[in-house]
């Protein structure tokens, strides 16, 4: 699809018809520079916030959070860079894709090969639903457990990352024409331009990257502390301004490295979670080399950090760079706790992620450039499945408390 046309452009592969399922080999379809590249830019941006603000790249949690605590969003100085980086990361999107590369989103595979699935409205629906749900319920997804957590050397975001990959594999190649759900979850090849940005969806999408961006204003031109203030709430507010720039170069390097590593096309997602790609010559381990590439720059990063790096380094950082330290810390999760939410909630991230084949990072980016089912289904599933995922965990926690002891009742 391009943007400027604004038409649906056929391909004809070894004079193939669009309907047709065509076979090609390993090398046609993997791509490992740019998805080193694009992995290392994603890497870059993890590293930004960690070494500068001290905070992790959890696309799945900073978009929930929108729904979740809006009004803290909106009114916490310490949560403002959220909107800066959701801001910077429509913005660029859509310059990148209208100016820089239009084609950036052109999918050749899409409609053309049949391990490359259409989904269809309702496994948009379910998708988002599920990874919104399930990375709630897991606290994170493929950066936050994967670029971050591995990259620290967590075992339970390695936990979390072998759940949601076997579910999203088992899901994605389980999911062919013989699957009872497979009429329900995916479309006809014929149904491609639906799929595709409209002017009215890309307007759409225009939109609500505006608003992220003056919503975002505040937090450059807000007013500062109260004047009776004290020295560390002037600090901390003055460390909450700090991290704006540091966010918005980060969410820069996100959407670039996304479309760069084609992490945002389908047949790049599909085509490593499909392992019958494996038989048919058409695997393409693409997916692999952004993960590889995200996780090494994150890990040296890591090494800067005290407490968590590999390596002995004295001149490990105890404050973010950008932070001053009287107030400034870093905000790494050190729950070591692998149990049955984590792995359920995963599981069904993974799920959700092999149905329509999108985690939050390239649903952003897809969103801003128009995509309708996105949009329209996927997102708004994700916000629902978010909050039925947060109101769960506090059932749990609240069934937990109630089982407990009581200091009563341990007197007796």
């Amino acid at each position: 699809y391009n943007r400027n046309t604004n038409h649906l452009t056929q391909y004809t592969l070894h004079n193939k018809t669009p309907h047709s399922p065509i076979i090609m080999s390993l090398s046609n379809y993997f791509t490992p520079i740019s998805g080193l590249l694009g992995g290392s830019l994603i890497g870059l941006s993890a590293a930004t916030l960690l070494l500068f603000n001290g905070d992790i790249l959890g696309a799945s949690g900073m978009m929930s959070s929108f729904v979740l605590t809006p009004q803290k969003i909106l009114t916490d100085p310490s949560q403002q860079w959220k909107l800066a980086f959701l801001a910077a990361f429509s913005l660029t999107t859509i310059v990148y894709v209208t100016m820089i590369d239009v084609d950036a989103l052109k999918d050749e595979r899409l409609g053309y090969s049949e391990g490359i699935p259409i989904v269809s409205p309702l496994g948009f629906i379910l998708g988002g639903f599920f990874v919104g749900f399930g990375s709630k319920l897991g606290n994170g997804c493929t950066t936050g457990h994967g670029i971050c957590g591995l990259a620290r050397r967590s075992t339970r975001s390695l936990s979390a990352v072998l759940a949601f990959m076997a579910t999203g594999i088992f899901t994605a190649t389980g999911c062919s024409p013989s699957c009872p759900f497979h009429p329900y979850l995916r479309d006809s090849y014929e149904s491609v331009g639906k799929h595709l940005p409209t002017d009215f969806t890309i307007g759409i999408g225009t939109v609500l990257a505006s608003l992220a961006a003056g919503a975002a204003l505040p937090g450059f031109f807000g007013r500062g502390p109260h004047k009776n203030a004290t020295a560390m709430e002037k600090d901390e507010y003055d460390n909450s301004k700090r991290k704006i720039v540091p966010a918005i170069f980060s969410a820069a390097f996100f959407s670039v490295g996304l479309a760069i590593s084609q992490m945002t096309i389908s047949s790049k997602i599909y085509g490593f979670l499909n392992m019958k790609g494996l038989r048919d010559g058409t695997w393409d381990p693409t997916l692999a080399c952004v993960m590889g590439g995200g996780l090494a720059v994150s890990f040296v990063s890591y090494q800067w950090v005290k407490g968590f790096n590999a390596f002995k380094n004295p001149k490990a950082l105890e404050c973010p760079l950008s932070q001053k330290s009287t107030v400034g810390h870093f905000n790494v999760p050190t729950n070591k706790v692998i149990n049955t939410t984590l792995i359920l909630g995963e599981a069904m991230f993974g799920l959700g992620w092999g149905i329509a084949g999108l985690c939050p990072g390239p649903a952003i980016f897809l969103a801003c450039a128009g995509y309708p089912n996105v949009l329209l289904r996927w997102w708004p599933s994700f916000f629902v499945g978010s909050l039925l995922a947060d109101k769960f965990k506090s059932l749990l926690v609240n069934i937990q408390s109630s089982s407990l002891p009581s200091d009563k009742s341990k007197a007796h």
